[in-house]
């Protein structure tokens, strides 16, 4: 195992004292797994044969006042037999139980781990990353470290207890055919060793083939609407074959090297056997073993078998496990490369205190080579709607992403009142900032807790205001439990305009110094587009807000527009300041409004 792997062991580590009670439980059976054997070695030797009762066996018989007789020495083989038998399913059962719920929290917590990780990490390493694979690796490959404990922890333990207990009284019953036995532990490590790296290989491109599979099914069930309406579903069953047949296939082929390591490690092990009976059957016949003695030696050596195929087992067993710890590891060893510098300060003003936002000679883009922003220079004082205008991709929605932090920029700052924001805690930057997003997401709650979200300690009376404030109320009060109706998934029970200002509202109830409008009225009529601008002039008084808008009607009032065209800033002014200059707003304003009248004339 490589060192890697050893630092998740640390989630066991935490169950210690579990752990402690189920080595007590092994060394426990461990030791009835030695004594099994001896109950018949004395039904053969003493009840059948001529042989004397060992002497601890013949002080209980007297104890209980029996005659010594077949009869009785057969009856007390068969109750010694049930008493070992009970015992060890005693405690195999507390061991089952101790090692499934130590089992249980280990992946609990290491799940909530990888959950915290996945929601720290930025909106790039998320945007080239899947969903579902995201999901497959928090309730699948998480549970590689049960098995990595079972396998490092304690099946090397238990094993290596019953080598060294049964091991030893074996030697001391027949030293020569221990040595035979002990001369098939080679052959088991090289079948380990060659089927343990072919599974693992196979088991990886599985895990990636699953992955594919639940990305898919994801992304179907979130797009109904899309596929139903072009008519997608026979090419998407179509897609789906494959991918099932994909992970079919590499499954059987991991079943087929999983069987085949079983199947030779059997070999191994019964060509073992059979030398040993045969060698020890001579010894009996030679009168220097009894058939006793040569049942109990058979006995250990099977044991010994399944204690050495275990432990050689282990590796080849935990091949297949590494392709899911290392997809766990992979998440858990990713920088986060927004997060807070060693010695980061606090941004000390109130939540509700004004910010000055200041852009300078900012740079940056999502691929190396490739920047979206170039020497951008943008500001908002408290108190200013800041517009920016352009054509889609010229890099309007990631400029605004710079200032909650979402993304660091390659070169130049952002900064709040003159404190560059890497220099900054995380938490304060974005409890200053709230976003109203181009795609509105609502989650699976309330319409009341939507609006709360960013905010949970929040009145049902605050709620309400930031309600009517984003002309939300009316329709909400319409709903079938009004504030308390359950939103579908993803916001589906409601219409695009309803969503919209739904989150609107989220945004204004946080009543964050630096407000982001991204599109925010894509989805309004014109009326209500016109009712939320009123209310955004009067609530925007000393906050900075940023609007980004393609519809002018939106901008017009703004206190500065900004147009951007490949990144960079290429007009700044008002809206009658840029009319004037002729230049690239003027061409957005024309083709909105002036060429369409044209058209109507």
């Amino acid at each position: 195992m490589k060192g890697k792997y050893w630092r998740l062991l640390r989630y066991a580590l935490q169950q210690w004292h579990v752990l402690v009670a189920v080595a007590v439980l092994t060394v426990l059976s461990s030791a009835l797994l030695a004594l099994q054997p001896w109950p018949m070695k004395v039904l053969v030797d003493s009840g059948f044969g001529e042989a004397p009762l060992p002497a601890a066996w013949r002080s209980a018989i007297d104890y209980l006042g029996l005659p010594v007789s077949g009869a009785v020495v057969v009856l007390s083989v068969a109750l010694a037999q049930l008493a070992l038998f009970a015992l060890n399913s005693a405690v195999e059962a507390a061991l089952t139980v101790g090692w499934t719920v130590a089992g249980q929290r280990m992946v609990f917590k290491l799940t909530v781990d990888l959950f915290h990780r996945l929601q720290r990490l930025s909106l790039l390493f998320h945007s080239r990353r899947p969903v579902g694979d995201s999901l497959s690796r928090l309730s699948e490959d998480t549970w590689s470290i049960y098995t990595l404990t079972a396998k490092v922890l304690i099946s090397p333990a238990q094993q290596m207890l019953v080598l060294a207990m049964v091991g030893t009284i074996a030697y001391r019953l027949d030293r020569e055919l221990s040595l035979v036995a002990i001369g098939m532990a080679p052959f088991l490590g090289a079948s380990s060793f060659y089927f343990g790296r072919q599974m693992k290989r196979r088991a990886k491109h599985t895990r990636q083939a699953q992955s594919r599979l639940t990305s898919f099914i994801q992304q179907t069930m979130s797009s109904i609407p899309v596929i139903q309406s072009f008519g997608s579903e026979a090419r998407n069953r179509r897609h789906f074959q494959v991918l099932a047949d994909d992970v079919t296939w590499w499954a059987q082929r991991g079943t087929l090297f999983s069987s085949s390591f079983g199947m030779a490690n059997g070999l191994i092990t019964t060509t073992g056997m059979a030398i040993i009976m045969f060698a020890g059957a001579n010894r009996v016949f030679a009168g220097q073993l009894s058939l006793g003695s040569l049942l109990v030696f058979l006995a250990y050596i099977k044991s010994l078998q399944q204690a050495s195929e275990s432990l050689w087992q282990i590796y080849g067993s935990l091949k297949p496990v590494e392709a899911g710890i290392d997809r766990v590891l992979e998440i858990l060893d990713t920088p986060e490369t927004v997060a807070d510098q060693p010695h980061a300060k606090p941004l000390l003003n109130t939540n509700t205190g004004a910010i000055h936002v200041r852009l300078e000679q900012v740079a940056f883009g999502f691929e190396p080579g490739r920047p979206v922003l170039r020497d951008v220079n943008l500001e908002a004082h408290p108190g200013e709607m800041v517009a920016l205008v352009g054509v889609t991709g010229a890099g309007k929605s990631t400029l605004v992403s710079l200032v909650p932090r979402f993304f660091d920029p390659w070169s130049g700052c952002v900064r709040f009142n003159g404190e560059d924001l890497r220099e900054l805690r995380l938490a304060d930057v974005r409890a200053r900032v709230a976003v109203v997003l181009q795609e509105p997401f609502l989650l699976r709650l309330s319409v009341a807790d939507n609006i709360a979200y960013g905010r949970p300690g929040a009145s049902r009376a605050q709620i309400i205001a930031s309600a009517e404030a984003a002309n939300a109320d009316e329709f909400i009060r319409q709903l079938p439990h009004g504030y308390d109706t359950e939103i579908g998934e993803r916001g589906a029970t409601l219409s695009g305009g309803q969503r919209q200002r739904i989150s609107i509202a989220r945004a204004l109830l946080k009543d964050a110094p630096v407000l982001i409008l991204d599109e925010p009225t894509s989805a309004l009529d014109a009326a209500t587009e016109a009712v939320l601008l009123d209310a955004l002039n009067r609530l925007m008084a000393g906050r900075s807000v940023f609007v980004i808008a393609h519809r002018l009607s939106t901008v017009r009032r703004a206190d500065r527009i900004a147009v951007l065209e490949h990144g960079a800033i290429v007009e700044t002014g008002t809206h009658d300041q840029l009319l004037a200059a002729r230049g690239v707003y003027h061409g957005f304003h024309a083709l909105q409004f002036e060429e369409p009248r044209k058209q109507l004339a």
